[in-house]
């Protein structure tokens, strides 16, 4: 890898050079300048703000890079209107989840396309070398974690399905455009060079108890597990801590297990660039590199990137251009959630009285305070999870002006990448699909490749000297090939030999995908007397997994604005005044081969997973899909109305407000039908889900001169979203399969948001209170009902800039307001004893608050331990509802930054005159984090972002804290 960056480090850098001396002193090359007031929209179009008749967020680059994240998707969090952005955990190249207005599908996904310097790009997800499910394994990238958060100048969020009508149905969900930093028209070549060092720390924890030994009865203390002379385990030991005072056993002390097992990570980012431009032409290239080590021990990032762009003109008409970006990314990753490996499962149930660090025996094999959980030192040392992706993303394009009124675009690009994971499990390890310790390594190689061909044709054409058209009219064709090597070798032979040959069963299978999509689209812009803009588009797609009846569908929209402050002649402080309404047509089509019920090979299974499996015995079988596939299946249909206001005035004052309805029908359902038909799920058509919400951002400049500047931004969002109609989906059915523990469902419901909880509950009386049985526990109802709600009344962000002379200072605050949280982690350690709370009257006892059954007070008081097992715990008697935390609200410092600019100073001494520009900045994320939730965090999500599941929260690994140091140079 090291021999190949700096190969390919070289070509660049000779390659820039000979282009630079090849250009002219002047150049055409669009500054800041020239295209403010422009956006970049559908297709990379360049449209005049004002003309526009649908919400366009934009987020500058250094902005995206205050926060200090790596992953670009997870830099957005907070920074716009109607963007919601959860991140899995806080471990290196975690996933990161984004949603435009609210949760638009159950089976495909409800994030929006990503778009790279006009590239349509993957930011999918593959774990097949983990668990196979989002629930379990390892928390994989997001893919969008390759690009380079230093390469990019500006991001554009197209919101609503107006905005996103001409990409075709990827876009239905809204599109993030993400525009790469281009060379500038300037003498010689411009060099910029940055270095940071940051530092990663444990954020938030549960606060748990170090008083109280293993144990069940309150006096008994049982000692961890023992293991035998040749290292295996002969007693099981006991995950609870209702044993006695630690200070009472002789012999033991207290530990702080969850010190002991985090570290500080660091992160050491360095990246370089190389720019320059002249008459006929421009370029950049840019090298950069992240190392990343994470708080849990052993788990890492690395990720080197090489981008170059440029762009030259041939003859006065003729202009091509290239963006060629490659990246190579390695992992090694941490076991998540509910597994017997994970990590956070083991560590927070240890009893206080075992030390974490000892965590293997003499013969390197499996130690720990419970037989049937893998030590968490033992997981991450013995158990790696460990990816190396390879990609290129390469976009080509000749553009040939004719005139003003004909203008070419020719554009293709590819997005292809190769991902090679392997998970081991060590013998001894309770993490293997049988949990029996024997061993086990999975390998996989997974390749996709997305590639795109543009065709626009796009002109003005002036009616008269206030009325004219602006068009575009093209074809697209999107394809998607993918190919999947999968490997698994079960028992091994010889400890702790990874090598397919050292495992005595075998199991492979392979697939392979392929998707093509065509579409034609047209867009035509009225624009008369520069006050009314009306824009109409059209776009047909032809998509090859539907079935022949309806593989083709229509996407309209339509669009206008009004810029009310020249029609009424307002008074000139009034800078922009406009009224904006849209409507659009979008669909969405299933992934492939969704129509026909294939043969697969058979998996049968059991309350602990898949037991029986082809071949068995050396004798191979096929059998018919228990997945029933609809050759009638339509596409997802979304329809949009939005409304808008924006308003500029004093040259200060930007405020833009939208209301909009998505109503969103057919959405693809795996319905559960009876076994008796021979089948266990139908792949079909089913409910409608509406969004309706109101979207406010603010900026005003305060103060702006010389020496002193003050400004700020916020931005407020409401979303609710609700199920319509059912359409021959059962009430409350589960939404997907991304959940767990007993009867608690995300579901589907009439009248409610996609993934309302449903679980048990208790009984209560006419006035809400609780009805107590004689064991002094609540009485639990019949059947399940409706619980919580995950998602927020509303979310907010508010950015704040001061910069005085040379010094500058940013921070950002999130803010959550509402949502309901399944605090399965807080209530499993209440069952088990490890909470504070649950030592703190150990030899207490409580009466619950509610009546008995004649309606009397209730007055039966029950031991502490009943208290926090059966009623704050998830322990017998106790219902889902008690885990349920309402109402969760966050304020968090998303980040802080404070910047001195040495590049005065520096350039006017002797010597140094060569420096363009230098900056200092000192940076923090996630500072400080004010909730009324009990546990970690309550950003984090369980189920990943490949997962549509929200609100859960088993043993998620936590969040972190970080702080940075930056250096920039340019000269």
């Amino acid at each position: 890898m090291k021999k190949l960056s700096i190969s390919v480090l070289s070509l660049v850098l000779s390659s820039s050079v000979a282009l630079a001396q090849a250009q002219q002193k002047k150049s055409d090359t669009l500054r800041t300048g020239e295209i403010e007031g422009v956006v970049v929209t559908a297709l990379g179009i360049k449209r005049e703000k004002k003309a526009i008749g649908y919400s366009v967020s934009q987020v500058a680059g250094g902005d995206l890079q205050k926060s200090g994240e790596s992953n670009v998707i997870q830099g957005l969090a907070g920074k716009v209107a109607g963007v919601q952005v959860t991140g899995a955990s806080g471990t290196p190249g975690a996933s990161s989840r984004i949603v435009i207005r609210g949760q638009k599908s159950i089976e495909l996904t409800s994030q929006p396309l990503i778009v790279l310097d006009g590239q349509i790009i993957d930011n999918s997800y593959n774990n097949n070398a983990g668990s196979g499910t989002n629930i379990g394994g390892v928390d994989d990238s997001n893919r969008a974690v390759d690009i380079n958060p230093d390469d990019i100048e500006s991001v554009s969020v197209l919101k609503g399905g107006a905005a996103a009508a001409l990409y075709g149905e990827g876009a239905r969900n809204g599109v993030i455009i993400y525009v790469s930093k281009k060379g500038r028209k300037r003498k010689g070549i411009g060099i910029d060079f940055s270095t940071s060092v940051g530092f990663d720390q444990l954020s938030n924890m549960i606060n748990l108890q170090k008083s109280y030994a293993a144990g069940t009865n309150g006096t008994t203390y049982i000692q961890p597990a023992q293991y035998s002379s040749d290292g295996f385990a002969v007693t099981s030991g006991t995950n609870q801590s209702w044993g006695p005072l630690i200070s009472s056993v002789e012999g033991l002390k207290a530990y702080d297990n969850v010190k002991n097992f985090y570290q500080t990570g660091v992160t050491n980012n360095y990246n370089l660039a190389l720019s320059g431009g002249g008459d006929n032409g421009n370029f950049r290239a840019s090298f950069g590199h992240i190392d990343q080590t994470g708080i849990v021990p052993n788990t890492s990032l690395k990720k080197t990137s090489f981008n170059f762009n440029s762009e030259y003109r041939l003859t006065d008409k003729v202009k091509v251009g290239a963006d060629v970006l490659y990246t190579n990314t390695l992992g090694v990753r941490a076991q998540k959630g509910s597994n017997t490996a994970g990590i956070m499962l083991s560590l927070l149930r240890m009893p206080s009285s075992y030390d974490v660090r000892d965590y293997q025996t003499d013969q390197g094999y499996n130690k720990n305070y419970f037989a049937a959980y893998d030590n968490p030192l033992y997981t991450v040392y013995n158990n790696p999870y460990k990816d190396e992706t390879n990609r290129v993303i390469f976009n080509g394009h000749i553009n040939y002006n004719y005139s003003k009124w004909l203008n070419v675009l020719v554009r293709a690009g590819v997005d292809t990448y190769t991902t090679h994971a392997q998970q081991n499990y060590s013998f001894t390890s309770n993490g293997n699909s049988t949990a029996d310790g024997s061993g086990q390594v999975i390998v996989d190689s997974f390749t996709k490749s997305l590639y795109n061909l543009d065709l626009i044709f796009n002109g003005i054409v002036n009616f008269t000297d206030n009325i004219n058209l602006n068009y575009n009219i093209g074809g697209q064709i999107n394809s998607i090939f993918s190919n999947d090597q999968y490997s698994v070798g079960s028992s091994m032979l010889e400890p702790n030999q990874f090598n397919l040959s050292n495992f005595s069963t075998l199991k492979a299978q392979n697939g392979d995908s392929k998707y093509l999509k065509r579409g034609v689209f047209a867009s035509l812009e009225f624009a008369f007397y520069d006050q009314f803009y009306l824009t109409v588009t059209g776009r047909n797609d032809w998509s090859s997994s539907l079935p022949k009846q309806n593989r083709s569908y229509f996407y309209p929209s339509l669009s206008a604005s009004w810029i009310f402050n020249k029609t009424l002649g307002m008074p000139d402080w009034v800078n922009l005044g406009k009224l904006r309404a849209a409507y659009s047509s979008t669909y969405a089509s299933p992934g492939p081969y969704s129509i026909i019920t294939p043969y697969v090979t058979p998996t049968f299974y059991d309350s602990f997973g898949p037991q029986l499996s082809s071949p068995y015995n050396g004798t191979g079988a096929y059998g018919i899909s228990t997945t029933l596939y609809n050759n009638n299946l339509k596409p997802e249909h979304n329809k949009e109305f939005e409304l808008g206001l924006e308003l500029e005035m004093f040259k200060r004052l930007h405020f833009n407000a939208s209301a909009y309805k998505s109503t969103n029908y057919d959405l693809l359902i795996r319905r559960p039908v009876a076994a008796s038909n021979g089948y266990q799920i139908y792949y079909t058509n089913g409910p409608t889900v509406e969004n309706k919400g109101l979207e406010v951002s603010l900026g005003y400049d305060i103060l702006k001169n010389e020496n002193f500047d003050w400004n700020f931004t916020a931005n407020w969002t409401l979303n609710r979203n609700k199920v319509t109609d059912l359409n021959g989906v059962d009430d409350n059915a589960p939404q997907g399969s991304d959940y767990f523990s007993g009867n608690l469902t995300p579901t589907i419901t009439l009248g409610q948001p996609l993934g309302v909880f449903y679980g048990t509950a208790y009984q209560r009386d006419n006035a809400g209170n609780l009805i107590i049985g004689s064991n002094g526990l609540p009485i639990l109802a019949e059947g399940a009902q409706l619980i919580g709600n995950p998602n927020p009344d509303w979310t907010g962000g508010f950015r704040n800039n001061f910069r005085y002379k040379n010094i500058s200072l940013s921070f950002l605050l999130d803010v959550r307001k509402g949502g309901d949280i399944w605090n399965g982690t807080l209530a499993r350690l209440n069952r088990l004893g490890m909470t504070q709370a649950s030592a703190d009257n150990r030899q207490g006892t409580y009466i619950i608050p509610g009546v008995l059954e004649n309606g009397q007070p209730n007055n039966i008081a029950i031991s502490n331990k009943a208290y926090y097992v059966s009623y704050l715990g998830d322990g017998s008697f106790s219902a889902n509802e008690t885990a349920i935390e309402k109402d969760i609200n966050w304020v968090r410092l998303r980040d802080v930054s404070l910047s001195y600019n040495i590049g005065k100073v520096l350039s006017q001494s002797a010597g140094l005159t060569f420096i363009r520009s230098a900056e200092v900045t000192f940076s923090a994320r996630n500072l400080f984090l004010i909730t009324n939730y009990k546990g970690i965090d309550p950003e984090n999500s369980f189920a990943g972002s490949a997962s549509n599941t929200l609100g859960f929260d088993y043993f998620n690994n936590p969040n972190t804290r970080s702080y940075f140091l930056t250096f920039k140079f340019g000269f």
